[in-house]
């Protein structure tokens, strides 16, 4: 059984003790690579670094709730930095990520953050590149930008629409995250979407070191980890009445269609067996 986690955030500093040790836990539980998202400029290097050094996969892009007060530098940072990518054959930067929009409280200048999102998406289409779509609150006005702005698909991170929304947003080529929300038994709009959404509409990814699970919830131990996922295919296979091993199939092949840059970064993962530089 192999995996892929859509959508994580490796780089982050809460990880800094232990990130051996939790990515040696995640391919022991199945986890295969990952799709590390950036946040803003200020951690590319680090995850373009850390994708290398453990046969994952890195996003750059800025995220709704970090874009600046003056957005050009930025985007300009961030067209360069994929071109400084683009000429790598072996870059692991696979994506635009994270990018998107978020209406959660008070967003006093959510006309700028339009216009961020609708250029970071001209940047994911002239790089051909797909996208992993923050959409807080906000899925009408993210769907808006996707129907005017035609990139190579991806997925909406943490999905928590309605069903006409989600299948809007399937009708735009794009697939659905689903983690750790969807172990509440409270959740019960994401729980009927993960039970009949068509199981190709569908990608696991654990947020790391966020959404913790019903169960992390309940312990106190609020850090998601990358093995996290294996635990998330279980809810899956419980919600839809199906064994974990029959969903893992499709689910992999949904990340790698979804991202295909995953299919070079495995290839090459399995050309370095036994010498990934676990000393992050």
């Amino acid at each position: 059984m192999r995996l892929i986690d859509t959508h994580c955030h490796l780089q982050s500093e809460r990880f800094d003790g232990d990130r051996v040790r939790l990515v040696s836990e995640a391919r022991r539980r199945g986890v295969a690579s990952g799709l590390i998202a950036g946040g803003s400029p200020s951690d590319w290097t680090d995850c373009a670094r850390l994708a290398r050094s453990f046969g994952w996969a890195a996003g750059f892009g800025v995220h709704p709730l970090a874009v600046p007060q003056t957005p050009e530098e930025a985007l300009a940072e961030l067209r360069a930095a994929l071109g400084r990518e683009k000429a790598d054959p072996a870059s692991p930067v696979i994506a635009v990520a994270e990018i998107g929009l978020d209406l959660y409280g008070e967003r006093a200048n959510f006309e700028r953050d339009e216009y961020f999102f609708a250029e970071q998406l001209r940047i994911a289409r002239d790089f051909a590149l797909p996208v992993s779509v923050h959409a807080r609150r906000a899925a009408d006005q993210v769907a808006k930008w996707l129907r005017r702005i035609e990139v190579p698909g991806g997925v909406i991170h943490a999905f928590n629409g309605s069903k006409e929304q989600a299948e809007a947003f399937l009708r735009l080529g794009f697939r659905l995250g689903f983690g750790g929300a969807m172990t509440y038994a409270g959740s019960l709009r994401i729980r009927r979407l993960a039970a009949s959404l068509p199981l190709s509409s569908i990608v696991l990814e654990t947020d790391c070191p966020d959404m913790p699970s019903s169960a992390r919830r309940d312990a106190g131990r609020l850090r998601t980890e990358p093995a996290d996922l294996a635990g998330y295919l279980e809810v899956l296979a419980e919600l839809r009445g199906v064994p974990a091993q029959e969903l893992a199939g499709q689910l992999f092949e949904n990340a790698l269609d979804s991202f295909p840059g995953f299919r070079s970064i495995l290839e090459r993962q399995e050309r370095t067996a036994g010498r990934l530089e676990l000393h992050c």
